[in-house]
Parts: structure tokens; C-alpha cells; sequence
């Protein structure tokens, strides 16, 4: 589920954290960082939960309207395409994610999220071509609906990010990577199927370490690392260095010193990534030029070794 880029994130924004509030405790901090992996996995069942939750609120307006006085012709004869989404029904009755909602983890207490969804639902074309179309769905359309749901509408629903960053700040920018997490999940979801197959925390035991690994050596090291700074930061007013970018380039260093195995290339990309999100406008060029200044000095002392094929001079 989590991949190296979502850990560098969170590992960042701890340290950022932990740089701000000037409270350094290693062992205090790894249980935080575990927390906010486990909080991803609780995102996930959430968002997944989501399109069970519009269905049950659908089906009460259409017996809502059904149970009038006098119902219209469209309530007597309501479309049921929606709320009979066989795809939808899968999710409803997989067993792992009926456990995470007996936890607490559901749209219960958000029911005006949920209906204000709903009827921005109902103007989405791709909606109204499901609701619409002569042939009736079969699984396959079914599916198509669902991945469409997670792909478009709400990967880019900024009242779903407002209510999620109140709930848990844990969650904040975490909604369109946990989509695509989704949808890599629900693409081959079979008719017969009964549950889907819901990934591990960490891909590997590798990444988990990793993690772990790189917050403490950062942390331990962070003085000490943060100091190349000032001895490299020659055209730039030391005062004005962002925060952002003192710990992007801190923890940058973590990694080229404490992980032979990954490319420098690959950590000088990866912190210029989170800069352009996390930092200022010209935070990119002044991290990438500051790491790669330091580390090849680093490299020079023989602080920063790479071993492996390929790695020599990388």
C-alpha cells in the first residue's frame, strides 16, 4: 500500500514537525510515524466504504418517494441501476471492510457530505450515461462506473478534502494517492467475487525498515547534517532558508549517507518531488543544487559510499 514516495512524505512531515515544536525523541517519534501509516490504511477503508454509503442513502430516496401520497410516475418506477451496482455490492458484503465499519470507520456521522455528494452525483456525465444508457449494465459497466467514481470525481472533491483534514490531519493531500490504490485493487474484480483483495501496510518488510530507518538516522543526525548548510549555502541569506527545505535537504543527506542501495539520483529526485508540493517556489533549484553539492563532498570523504551493481559513481 505504502510506497516509497507516500514514506518519504510522511517521514518529512514528521521531522518537520518535530524540527518546529524543537522535540526530538526518536522512540516518541517511530510510534507517531507507525500511527500515520496505520491511519492510510484507515483512509482506505473509509474511501472504499464510500460508494456503499451513496447507494444506502440513494435507496432511502427511492422509498421515500415511493412512500408519498401521491408519488410521481419517475418515483412509482424509480431507476435502480445505481443502487443495484453489482460491483458496489461486493464492497458491501467483503468481510474485511464490514470489520473496519463495526471499528468506527464510516460515513455515519457525515450524512450531509453524503448527500451533498449524491446530488453532485447525479449532474456527473458519467453518471448520467450509467443511468441512461438503452442496454442495461452488466458487471463490466458495473465496474467501470466504480473506477470511474475513484478516478475523477473523487480524487478531485476539494469538500471531501476540507471534512478529512478536520476528522484527521493524518489524511491531509492523501486522497488521490489512496484512489489509485483503489482502483488498482478493484481492476479485475471478477462477478463471482465476494471481497476483493485488500493490499499489506508496507510492500515489504525492506520498506517498513526503511521507513524506521531513515526517521532516526535523520533525527540523530540532524544537527550535524543540517550544519553543511552553512557552509554550502554561499549565495543564499541563511536567515531566509524556507524550514521546509532545511529538513528536505537534511533528511536527503539521512539517505545518501545511510542507504548504499539507493541511487543518488533517485534521492536528489525524490526531495526535489516533495519540494515543489511542500516548499516554496524556488525551493526545487536551491534543494536540488544544496544536496548535490553536499553530497558530493560527502562522497569525496568517503561519508557516502553506494554499493551494488550499477551504483558506483551514481
Amino acid at each position: 500500500m505504502l510506497n516509497r514516495r507516500i514514506i518519504r512524505i510522511k517521514v518529512f512531515k514528521l521531522l518537520f514537525s518535530s524540527v518546529h515544536s524543537q522535540k526530538v525523541d526518536p522512540a516518541a517519534a517511530e510510534r507517531e510515524l507507525m500511527l500515520s501509516f496505520e491511519k492510510t490504511r484507515q483512509l482506505y477503508f473509509l474511501l472504499l466504504h464510500l460508494p456503499v454509503a451513496l447507494v444506502r442513502f440513494a435507496e432511502e430516496r427511492i422509498e421515500i418517494g415511493l412512500n408519498k401520497y401521491h408519488p410521481s410516475e419517475e418515483e412509482l418506477n424509480p431507476n435502480r441501476r445505481f443502487v443495484d451496482n453489482r460491483a458496489i455490492q461486493v464492497l458491501a458484503q467483503d468481510p474485511e471492510l464490514l470489520r473496519a465499519q463495526e471499528q468506527g470507520v464510516h460515513w455515519v456521522e457525515h450524512r450531509s457530505y453524503i448527500r451533498s455528494l449524491y446530488e453532485e452525483l447525479k449532474e456527473e456525465p458519467y453518471f448520467i450515461e450509467y443511468m441512461t444508457v438503452p442496454k442495461a449494465p452488466d458487471f463490466k459497466d458495473d465496474l467501470h462506473w466504480l473506477l470511474d467514481f475513484y478516478g475523477g470525481q473523487l480524487a478531485e472533491d476539494p469538500e471531501l478534502d476540507s471534512l478529512l483534514e478536520d476528522v484527521s490531519l493524518y489524511w491531509t493531500d492523501e486522497v488521490p494517492y489512496v484512489c489509485n490504490i483503489i482502483i488498482g485493487q478493484l481492476e479485475g474484480l471478477k462477478e463471482s467475487a465476494t471481497s476483493i483483495k485488500h493490499p499489506d501496510l508496507f510492500f515489504n518488510e525492506d520498506d517498513r525498515r526503511f521507513a524506521v530507518d531513515l526517521l532516526h538516522h535523520t533525527l540523530t543526525h540532524y544537527q550535524e547534517y543540517a550544519g553543511y548548510m552553512e557552509e554550502f549555502a554561499e549565495n543564499w541569506d541563511k536567515e531566509r532558508i524556507a524550514v521546509t527545505d532545511n529538513v528536505l535537504i537534511t533528511m536527503g543527506v539521512a539517505e545518501a549517507v545511510a542507504f548504499p542501495s539507493i541511487p543518488v539520483k533517485v534521492t536528489l529526485n525524490e526531495m526535489v518531488e516533495l519540494s515543489k508540493f511542500y516548499s516554496t517556489g524556488n525551493s526545487r533549484i536551491f534543494v536540488n543544487g544544496m544536496l548535490d553539492k553536499i553530497i558530493k563532498h560527502l562522497t569525496q570523504e568517503g561519508k557516502i559510499v553506494k554499493k551494488g551493481r550499477g551504483l558506483i559513481d551514481n
